[in-house]
């Protein structure tokens, strides 16, 4: 009997989890969804964000595996600076701009592509945070450690992918959280309006299977 009502609890809390997630932003033309949800003891939100194209996966994993064209589309992204590449890992010394009065921030960021059996792709993220930098580079910025992504893409059976994309973390220094809260569905929303025309670009069509 204990185990059974131990199962319903783990339901029922999962099903409140799930309903934490709050329709943010809506762009029914291009497709995309943007949901934001409280962090468990953290003032700041995380987002999660889908759109569907009709390019097939393998040219939506060049757009997002081409790092140096992240300040083309990904939101906020000032520069990057690749610092180690290998076929499925990467880490990337980014630079974030925010409007004024806050500062510049930066983060060493872990990259991993995994390819499932089924066909599904997961890229995670995860900041270093105990990766050292020149003091002159962190004199400058405020560092971001707590910080991580995941993007899904899915080929569809109608053909196209399905692209999700999740994130959380702290924006360090002095940002306040309801300052935060209120811009963060605009920053995974103008991302995915700008990969949605990044996929269009010639260079990266040669990825079709």
């Amino acid at each position: 009997m204990a185990y059974v009502v131990l199962v319903l609890c783990l339901l029922l809390n999962s099903l409140v989890f799930a309903d934490e997630w709050e329709l943010a932003r809506n762009d029914t033309q291009r497709q995309i969804q943007v949901y934001v949800s409280p962090q468990e003891n953290n003032a700041y939100h995380q987002f999660k964000a889908q759109t569907i194209v009709e390019q097939p996966l393998n040219t939506v994993l060049a757009v997002l595996s081409d790092i140096n064209a992240w300040p083309q589309w990904l939101a906020r992204i000032k520069s990057v600076n690749v610092l180690k590449k290998e076929k499925d890992h990467s880490l990337v010394y980014v630079v974030y701009k925010l409007p004024y009065p806050f500062v510049e921030r930066d983060m060493v960021l872990y990259n991993r592509v995994q390819h499932s059996k089924s066909g599904v792709v997961l890229i995670k993220a995860q900041a270093q945070a105990n990766y050292l930098l020149p003091p002159e580079i962190i004199a400058k910025r405020v560092r971001l450690t707590n910080f991580s992504s995941t993007w899904r893409l899915t080929t569809l059976a109608k053909g196209g992918t399905l692209i999700e994309l999740w994130g959380q973390g702290d924006p360090e220094g002095f940002v306040p959280a309801l300052v935060f809260n209120y811009n963060l569905p605009d920053e995974p929303l103008q991302s995915l309006k700008q990969l949605r025309k990044m996929v269009l670009r010639p260079q990266y069509q040669k990825n079709k299977p």
